[in-house]
């Protein structure tokens, strides 16, 4: 499926950011919960009391506000610096999907808002009706709320750099316009899909990554691939035998859905690539980082990884977004020799 069309747009105000430490990692993972359960309550059947009821009663406030859950700080993400006038990395990305050798279509869909240096894959789930109707309403959704950037109603997160918020309200909505479209139309119950979106502040140095199910962003950084995201699934969970694939969380199958999101700092010279798992299953991270060590052009890059896991057996859509990012500075030096 071919990425929604592309716009311009304004170069938001950058806010204040998270001022935590931690020199032992270089990432910021926050577990949002869905605004719903931050505000509401949450109802319990009434049950007898045993013990402390005191005790009980702290518990249960405790499980009835729930938070964002920072848990890990980045040394270099977490401190806050001034935003800059002028970009301090250049952010550049290509997509590429491919139905893959076995599905008869393709149900992953990806967006590249190059202006709002926003990208994001999602994966329709297989095996469910309208998979790929879930894919684009996600897509489709977010795209829409990066072009109206109309979030003063809402600010689910307000412990959460600014950037960060909206794009999990983004994804919130998302969510929330897959599942309604699953409960207007029955032949569409139990669609779903995977999201795996990033946000780029050029002046401000940051990366914010919405994470939810097995899509996943990768970071090439010095020659070496690291995976960002934690995949929802039943075995990542630690459940073992057949159902250690199944996805323990995804957009659109109820009202309201917990995000990850990851904050990093871009260096210039990172490669960062968003991807269904059409490719991660198929090819593996040492062949992942081989093919973008090699090949330097993103579109090159992008249609080896496709090749790549065709090879290994195409058993699902394969989608792939790789951005680069580089130094204003070299940039500049190239126009000017060019000149």
């Amino acid at each position: 499926m071919t990425a929604p069309r592309r716009r311009s747009g304004p170069d938001y105000e950058d806010e204040e950011e998270i001022d935590h430490k931690d020199e032992d990692d270089d990432l910021t993972l926050i577990t949002l919960t869905p605004p719903e359960v931050i505000n509401s309550p949450i109802s319990r059947p009434s049950s007898p009391s045993y013990g402390d009821e005191e005790e009980e009663a702290r518990e249960e406030r405790e499980i009835e506000q729930p938070s964002a859950v920072p848990i890990i700080y980045d040394d270099d993400a977490a401190i806050d610096e001034p935003t800059s006038s002028s970009p301090l990395v250049l952010i550049s990305a290509v997509g590429q999907t491919h139905l893959g050798q076995k599905r008869r279509k393709n149900e992953d869909c990806y967006l590249c808002m190059d202006d709002y240096h926003l990208f994001a894959v999602a994966d329709g789930m297989g095996g469910h009706k309208g998979g790929d109707v879930a894919s684009r309403l996600a897509v489709e959704t977010i795209q829409k709320a990066f072009e109206e950037a109309n979030w003063t109603e809402e600010a689910p997160y307000p412990d959460v750099p600014r950037r960060g918020s909206e794009l999990a309200t983004a994804i919130q909505r998302a969510n929330k316009t897959v599942y309604d479209a699953s409960q207007v139309d029955r032949s569409l119950m139990g669609m779903g899909t995977t999201l795996i979106s990033a946000r780029f502040s050029p002046n401000k140095q940051r990366l914010y990554v919405g994470h939810v199910g097995d899509s996943r962003c990768y970071r090439l950084r010095d020659g070496e691939l690291r995976q960002l995201t934690t995949d929802h699934t039943m075995g990542a969970a630690g459940i073992t035998g057949p159902l250690a694939n199944h996805l323990s969380r995804a957009l659109g199958v109820a009202s309201a859905v917990k995000i990850d999101l990851v904050i990093a700092r871009p260096r210039p010279g990172d490669v960062y690539l968003l991807c269904s798992d059409g490719l991660s299953k198929m090819a593996t991270d040492d062949a992942i980082q081989d093919v973008l060590v090699a090949q330097p052009d993103p579109e090159k890059a992008a249609a080896a990884l496709i090749d790549r896991a065709n090879e290994g057996g195409g058993r699902d859509n394969i989608t792939v977004i790789l951005v680069r990012v580089s130094d204003p500075k070299d940039l500049a030096q190239i126009v000017k020799r060019a000149s």
